[in-house]
């Protein structure tokens, strides 16, 4: 069982990245048998998607620009659908941080999102990820019908009157492609100080 937290704010030390090392903590805690990783993209480099399709092209199956999964016994090693679905055969042109990103998200049983609210949706560095997402548009695992859970953390001081659903939109459309299905929604704006302390639990947020 491997878990990944994707952490979607751009400060490295805010609510969010207090919230997203509780749950690795707590991961570890209480499934020492398990891997479970953290991405946040504060600390990662993300470009935005030039919608240029180059994605959509298939790469040969023999090609040497096919990149290569972790081998077995490797933590991220990917989920077996992954490795049999054509996904490596779908490749952006952008060269950045977002295949180790997709290495992360290929091994993962579990998905596990924490974001805040920005103008009611994602930040700008999160919706990049997002959208880079595109290549397993593309592949056969946007159609595989037995999709892994994901989770969505919703942090933020709270009172925005937009509410927080063009960002659970957001987070269900482009990871569904990736072959994840939102099951859950907690929401905690309000409830985490600036200093990343828990003051009340999270409410569940109807989806």
């Amino acid at each position: 069982m491997h878990r990944t937290i994707i952490v979607g704010s751009p400060r490295s030390d805010g609510r969010c990245a207090h919230l997203a090392q509780e749950i690795f903590d707590a991961c570890i805690d209480e499934c020492p048998e398990d891997g479970v990783s953290l991405v946040s993209v504060s600390s990662i480099d993300v470009s935005g998607c030039m919608g240029c399709d180059g994605c959509k092209q298939t790469l040969s199956k023999d090609s040497a620009s096919v990149p290569a999964f972790p081998e077995k016994g490797d933590p991220l090693e990917p989920q077996e659908r992954i490795r049999k679905s054509d996904s490596q055969r779908h490749v952006c042109v952008i060269a950045d941080d977002m295949p180790e990103v997709r290495k992360h998200l290929d091994a993962a049983d579990e998905l596990i999102v924490v974001s805040p609210v920005y103008f009611a949706s994602a930040p700008a560095q999160l919706k990049a990820l997002l959208d880079r997402l595109q290549p397993y548009y593309w592949s056969g695992v946007r159609r595989q019908t037995a999709k892994r859970p994901l989770t969505l953390h919703v942090v933020g001081e709270g009172g925005d009157p937009h509410g927080v659903e063009p960002l659970i939109g957001c987070i269900r459309s482009a990871f569904s492609v990736a072959g994840f299905k939102l099951c859950e929604v907690l929401d905690w704006r309000g409830k985490i100080d600036e200093q990343g302390n828990v003051l009340e639990d999270a409410q569940e947020y109807e989806i």
